[in-house]
């Protein structure tokens, strides 16, 4: 009888580990998006970076949108009217791609909103996916520094791109 108690308590054991190990695997199935952008090279949009002022009815208000093609061109856009359209190099496009769609980006939260401001402007990325999906990151001023340094580099792009 002792015996058959400890098959149980050692199978019990090995059901425990197993159980804990295939809740490991589900919970980290979903750590990174299992989706590709799409890289077709025809112009099809890859992300849109948006910034638009909260209080403001403007057309010479700061509203615009920044879009990155997967023909490797950059555009910007104030209320819906293409202001310019770039080329961007092979380094920068890659870099830019591989940064959004890391699992550091990816994985972000969708709302990033600080609630410490209560002005300012409704800011978002944009991705696009080779199945057709989109996935939008942002929020009324956001200070994630995941999210701060994608921009940045949409804009360092356009700015040094833009002046050649």
């Amino acid at each position: 009888m002792l015996n058959i108690i400890r098959v149980i308590i050692m199978i019990g054991d090995w059901m425990k580990r197993i159980i804990c190990l295939l809740l490991v695997l589900f919970l980290c199935s979903g750590c990174n998006i299992d989706k590709n952008i799409i890289r077709t090279g025809d112009g099809a949009v890859v992300l849109v970076y948006s910034s638009h002022p909260v209080f403001s009815s403007s057309e010479n208000s700061n509203e615009y949108n920044i879009t990155l093609y997967d023909d490797k061109t950059l555009s910007v856009s104030n209320y819906g009217k293409m202001s310019k359209k770039i080329n961007v190099s092979d380094e920068d496009y890659q870099k830019i791609i591989n940064y959004a769609f890391s699992s550091k980006f990816v994985n972000l939260k969708k709302d990033l909103t600080d609630d410490r401001v209560l002005d300012g402007s409704y800011n978002s990325i944009e991705l696009y996916f080779e199945d057709g999906t989109s996935k939008k990151y942002g929020g009324y001023n956001p200070s994630n520094k995941t999210f701060l340094k994608l921009r940045d580099m949409l804009i360092k792009v356009l700015e040094e791109e833009g002046e050649e």
